[in-house]
């Protein structure tokens, strides 16, 4: 896969973490797992599904008849053993139980288990990222600059959207707190420290699909000032102009992105 692709796949892989870990953590769900993400997490890692008995299993080699396996259900336990182990312990049979070894590994677990919820999530996130080559060259980020400019003189917002996703994924710009004020304009800054420590962002990409407009906002900007927010939201709404627009907003995130690091 390209680079590109690379990257937009390391993005879904976060946003499916990130969302399975906060259905794990919401006591509105009343610790619900959501299911659904997990299942198309795990598809991008390199855990295999297995059916054993009434278990869903997700398993990766690791050596010999050793695997880390994840068992599909809502506490998510991740185990480093073999199949038949984890299969007899979560999934006994009758017969199974006579033994008393068998009955004391079923109740006791802990000398397989590797995790369970949240850090479970976090270890198929980072096995499914190591797959994935996101090292760039010069050429790489200058197709996404141009690729940028393209689909803002076609008009495609959502191509826009995206190519402003993968910049900000690639300098560590992140969309400010909803305070600012931005809900009709595509944000991302980089963070800063404002007065008092409140949040700031800067230099900022503004992207307003309603009419296609693409601003750079270079200094940092608090949402702790009155002044500054006015400013701000009256660049994303157009009412106010500044130097850096259109294609040369592109230039700017290009030269920002670090040097291509050896391959």
């Amino acid at each position: 896969m390209s680079f590109k692709e690379n990257l937009l796949k390391k993005l879904e892989i976060d946003r499916l973490a990130t969302r399975i870990i906060a259905s794990c953590e919401s006591a509105r769900t009343r610790h619900r797992v959501d299911m659904d993400a997990m299942r198309l997490l795990l598809e991008l890692s390199p855990y295999k599904y297995q059916r054993e008995r009434d278990l869903d299993l997700y398993v990766k080699p690791i050596e010999g008849e050793l695997k880390m396996i994840l068992v599909l259900d809502n506490e998510l336990p991740l185990f480093r053993s073999t199949i038949k182990d984890v299969v007899i312990r979560r999934s006994p049979r009758t017969l199974e139980m006579w033994s008393f070894r068998t009955v004391r590994k079923i109740l006791v677990d802990s000398d397989i288990k590797v995790s369970v919820k949240g850090k479970s999530v976090e270890t198929v996130r980072q096995d499914a990222e190591e797959q994935l080559d996101v090292t760039y060259t010069a050429a790489d980020i200058e197709n996404l600059a141009l690729e940028g400019m393209a689909l803002l003189a076609e008009g495609d917002a959502g191509g826009v959207e995206t190519t402003l996703t993968l910049f900000a994924a690639l300098l560590g710009y992140r969309k400010p707190p909803g305070y600012f004020g931005l809900d009709h304009t595509v944000c991302f800054g980089a963070p800063a420290s404002g007065p008092d420590n409140d949040a700031a962002f800067g230099p900022l990409v503004l992207y307003r699909s309603a009419d296609n407009a693409l601003a750079w906002v270079d200094e940092p900007l608090s949402g702790a000032g009155q002044q500054q927010m006015d400013f701000l939201r009256a660049v994303a709404s157009g009412e106010s102009s500044v130097p850096v627009t259109g294609d040369a907003v592109f230039r700017k995130l290009q030269a920002n992105v670090p040097a291509a690091p050896r391959r």
